[in-house]
């Protein structure tokens, strides 16, 4: 009987040689027996011709040079892979050009270098009027629009690059500009006759634009880590988390792809920890932060990157003052509040390091604030050795730092969040008493703007009387028709914040009148928008408004 295990009884017999392909370059033109669009064949022959002549791949510097008029290379690289699977031809795209093309990824693929798979080049028969030409190198140069003095075409991922369309460019720094400015999405209304091109498109619209242009993995980070940006502003967690799940699977966050950015890794986990920090999972955020200290290829970045320090930095004195504020005991409060005001420092001086003036008004901001209120809860400074004058005097300055850059160099769109800082410091030395009578509100002595405009100084500029500053009240009027007009939109947080001082103030300036009746229903309308853990804080700071007043705002809940 036979052996089955030496012959099988179904062997596989021995895979054929591919069979021919027959190409006729001249008209009608052929691939087999069908025929061809032009753009397909060209680039048929040009990977041919690289592979047989020049041992090359062919960049996607020379389909740009030679369909400069192609309105997207895109598809016409996509057209010609799929003319390219019907003739049965294996063709590959990237770095790597002994990978197996049947395995390649497409996405991608438009961004080349393409190459033929090595046993295409026995099976292809170029022809032209039924036969091969005398010449073959010299036909397809002809063919190809190639110089036969040219030297041989070598891959240039640096021209590929530069030759690129400049779209993506483009839609990033519009949106860039409008993230800026607070613009998130275009105007409602359309711009009138003659202002079309003007008008501002709005830095989400533009964010996903560029991720439409992007031709590799780090330009579409780019896009996708700042539309993430964007939606953490607005307080949108959920977009933000889809944006940032995108932002992981395009470069490996956690198991990085070869060319994965390190800088882009490391914001990734920056800002997840700022998706942690908003949801008030401080645990979290950390860990996040963490991350890049523990990554061998990221913890470079801590100290070559001065952006990256900045912004790590930046987020661990926010964390640290949150541990600073809550109840606990006294001496873990103060060194958590010690450590705050060491990173503070620590991200002010990487902001100018990494010559970012809108990093450094953010941070002098925090400083300001963080200073007082540190120094209030007696978490610095216990013996008392500073007088509250000069406490109050230095942390207005270090707002007015904030808002002259602001002023100056045009950035960090709208200060609002420095607005609020000083009208909590001007009234931070009043006593603190819980459900005080209108009375007792109003003989209290919060700080007088003319004292705050002395007390600001050499930073005084953008304090001007236009904005305001002649009272408390006009100050907080000036800076909400401002969201209210249109021009700039403020969050729920911030404007939680800017009527719960105009509450005060105008009780304190007017008494019962119908400037606090409306504060205080304008407060109620806005806090069911806040998260728990916010709403929880105005119901507590409340306490320091007389009861009627309570019962207003909640009324208007």
């Amino acid at each position: 009987m036979p052996d089955d295990r030496v012959h099988p009884p179904h062997a596989t017999a021995p895979a054929a040689a591919p069979s021919p392909l027959v190409i006729r370059l001249d008209a009608p033109q052929h691939v087999g027996a069908q025929p061809v669009r032009y753009q397909s064949l060209w680039l048929l022959m040009r990977l041919y011709y690289a592979a047989r002549y020049e041992s090359a791949s062919v960049p996607l510097a020379a389909l740009k040079s030679r369909f400069a008029q192609a309105g997207d290379l895109r598809m016409l690289v996509s057209r010609a892979f799929a003319d390219f699977a019907e003739w049965g031809v294996s063709a590959g795209w990237g770095d790597d050009r002994h990978a197996d093309a049947r395995l390649l990824p497409t996405r991608g693929r438009s961004k080349g270098p393409f190459w033929l798979s090595g046993h295409e080049l026995g099976r292809m028969l170029i022809t032209i009027g039924g036969a091969a030409p005398a010449d073959e190198r010299r036909t397809l140069a002809t063919f190809l629009g190639l110089s036969q003095d040219a030297p041989p075409t070598l891959d240039t991922p640096a021209l590929d690059y530069v030759m690129q369309d400049i779209a993506f460019w483009h839609h990033v720094t519009l949106g860039k500009r409008d993230m800026q400015d607070g613009i998130f999405f275009a105007p409602s209304d359309p711009a009138p006759p003659g202002r079309a091109r003007t008008q501002r498109t709005g830095a989400i619209p533009s964010f996903h634009a560029a991720q439409v242009c992007a031709v590799d993995d780090v330009q579409r980070g780019i896009a996708l880590l700042a539309e993430t940006i964007v939606w953490r502003r607005m307080g949108d967690v959920a977009r933000a988390k889809r944006t940032l799940s995108a932002l992981a699977e395009t470069f490996g966050a956690t198991q990085p792809t070869q060319n994965a950015s390190p800088t882009l890794r490391a914001m990734h986990w920056i800002v997840q920890a700022w998706q942690a920090y908003a949801l008030r999972d401080e645990a979290g955020a950390f860990a996040h932060l963490q991350r890049i200290s523990d990554d061998a290829s990221l913890a470079p970045c801590l100290v070559y990157n001065p952006r990256i320090r900045f912004e790590t930095r930046n987020l661990q004195a926010l964390l640290y003052k949150t541990h600073a504020a809550r109840p606990g005991p006294q001496p873990a409060r103060a060194q958590s509040a010690a450590d705050a005001l060491a990173a503070f420092s620590d991200a002010l001086q990487a902001a100018f390091e990494a010559d970012s003036i809108e990093l450094a008004q953010h941070v002098a901001a925090n400083i300001g604030l963080s200073l007082w209120l540190f120094w209030q809860d007696s978490l610095i400074d216990p013996a008392r050795r500073l007088a509250v004058s000069d406490v109050q005097r230095q942390a207005l300055r270090w707002i007015g730092l904030s808002e002259w850059i602001c002023d100056r160099f045009g950035v960090g769109g709208n200060s609002v969040w420095n607005t609020v800082f000083l009208l909590r410091i001007a009234r931070g030395a009043v006593p603190v008493r819980r459900d005080p009578d209108l009375a007792t509100l109003r003989a209290s002595t919060p700080l007088a703007v003319d004292a705050f405009l002395d007390a600001v100084q050499p930073f005084g500029a953008p304090f001007s009387r236009a904005k305001g500053f002649s009272k408390w009240t006009d100050v907080v009027a000036t800076t909400l028709a401002d969201h209210e007009d249109g021009r700039v939109r403020f969050e729920p947080l911030q404007l939680a914040n800017l009527w719960f001082e105009m509450l005060w103030f105008a009780l304190h300036q007017d008494g019962d009148s119908p400037q606090a009746t409306h504060a205080a229903q304008s407060l109620g309308r806005v806090l069911p928008m806040l998260p728990p853990p916010d709403r929880r804080f105005f119901r507590d700071a409340l306490r320091l408004m007389p009861r009627e007043f309570q019962r207003e705002v909640r009324i208007a809940e």
